[in-house]
């Protein structure tokens, strides 16, 4: 195992002053079979009562209100945790991974782009994963700014442009085409300074980690944070509130070695 630290902060500023703001999180790490958790802090304002639970796809969630007025709402997760090999074992993986979901809905055109695939020649899911990963990264063009937050995998896929959330819906609506479940991951990987979307395959009882924006199979060194169907189920903050206008949102993550 690998120690690594991170610290990951979001500050929303609102044009008005907000009140009665509810909210949702998923800023904290998980704890599973490759990934321990050492250390952890979460701090937020305006101060709050915080409860903790966990959402339908068995995520970590961490949820809470305040009626103080503020324009602005900042939360700050840091602390540390241990990384090994990426392997999930998993003897029944829940069949809505097999299934379209709202953002990896497959378009025609993707349906012809992996019958041009050479998948025969592949005997197994993790070598058709790979083959899918490699046809991908001739496709597309990384591009920030061509795609927004709730740009499905059929308009990403047209415009053959897109970002590490849209390289992983079309990923994981090609692999459910394939027959491979799949779901959608984010979480932090050193260097990027935000969040990073990734993908899990299930293959012989277990999930491994595939990250198509940059075409590998993932060994170890991604801290997971959530994961589910699509980017929809892994949204790291919502909320409701009274107020508040438009809003701008700051986000500064920091993933690395621990020394």
């Amino acid at each position: 195992m690998t120690r690594y630290r991170f610290h990951y902060q979001s500050i929303i500023h609102f044009e008005a002053v907000a009140t009665r703001h509810h909210f949702k999180l998923r800023c904290l790490p998980c704890s599973n079979a490759c990934q321990q958790i050492v250390d952890e802090h979460l701090q937020l304002h305006p101060n709050t009562v915080l409860q903790h639970d966990f959402d339908a796809w068995g995520n970590r969630i961490q949820y809470g209100h305040t009626n103080e007025a503020h324009d602005a709402f900042v939360f700050v997760a840091s602390g540390e945790v241990e990384l090994g090999s990426y392997l999930l074992p998993d003897t029944e993986p829940h069949p809505l991974y097999l299934l379209p979901s709202g953002l990896t809905q497959p378009s025609g055109g993707m349906e012809d782009f992996l019958q041009s695939l050479d998948l025969a020649a592949c005997h197994t899911p993790l070598e058709q994963a790979n083959c899918l990963l490699d046809g991908l990264s001739r496709r597309m063009t990384y591009t920030p700014g061509s795609t927004a937050a709730d740009t499905p995998a059929a308009e990403a896929f047209r415009q053959q442009a897109g970002v590490c959330q849209d390289y992983t819906h079309i990923f994981i609506a090609l692999c459910r085409l394939s027959g491979i479940p799949a779901r959608y991951v984010n979480g932090l990987i050193p260097g990027t300074g935000f969040t990073h979307a990734w993908a899990e395959i299930h293959a012989d009882g277990c999930w491994y980690g595939f990250d198509p924006t940059h075409n590998c199979r993932i060994e170890s060194g991604y801290m997971k944070i959530a994961h589910g169907r699509d980017a929809a189920d892994c949204a790291v903050n919502r909320g409701i509130f009274t107020g508040g206008g438009r809003q701008t949102t700051e986000v500064r993550a920091i993933f690395e070695l621990q020394q």
